[in-house]
């Protein structure tokens, strides 16, 4: 199975991303795949294909990366460019809690041989892919969304046609 370790969000972080999401929707003139808000999330760790037996070994490095509950602001829209059109997401200020959390949980994996992505950690929220080159760009956001964070959670993903769908298999709270 194909997982990876988020933080999910409330229903009022969710709105806010979602508010951002259609702006960029607007402004693009719609071109673009646009993640459904049942999957905006921020990736801490992407596991790849793991055997269901390995499961336990995720929530180990989770406990083990403990943390407690801080929060985290989305205030701006930014892209990574790409050949066959951009990632635009939602991002905020630097945060030493989430920095923190997401390395101990890194070393946590990589000590249960599980093999992360070598590329740095820059924490965001996708909100839409191949979205072509457009005029503007997306405000920032008129009021910054903030996130209580107090859970993690390790996500199973399933892909298929149209967008992937993400399940909840375990949620390990921050004390």
């Amino acid at each position: 199975m194909r997982l990876f370790i988020a933080i999910n969000f409330s229903r009022e972080t969710l709105a806010a991303l979602a508010a951002a999401r259609e702006e960029l929707r607007r402004l693009a003139g719609g071109r673009g795949s646009f993640a459904p808000d049942a999957n905006l999330h921020l990736t801490l760790a992407f596991l790849g294909e793991a055997e269901p037996a390995r499961v336990p070994l995720a929530l180990e490095a989770m406990r083990e990366a403990g943390a407690r509950p801080f929060e985290l602001a989305f205030d701006r829209a930014g892209r990574f460019r790409r050949a066959d059109g951009d990632l635009w997401w939602a991002g905020g200020p630097e945060n030493a809690a989430l920095t923190a959390v997401q390395r101990r949980l890194a070393r946590g994996l990589a000590a249960r041989g599980f093999e992360l992505e070598a590329r740095r950690f820059v924490p965001h929220v996708t909100l839409a892919r191949r979205v072509p080159d457009f005029e503007g760009r997306p405000a920032p956001f008129e009021t910054p969304a903030v996130e209580r964070v107090g859970a993690m959670s390790l996500m199973r993903s399933e892909l298929g046609r149209g967008a992937p769908r993400y399940t909840e298999l375990e949620r390990l709270y921050l004390e």
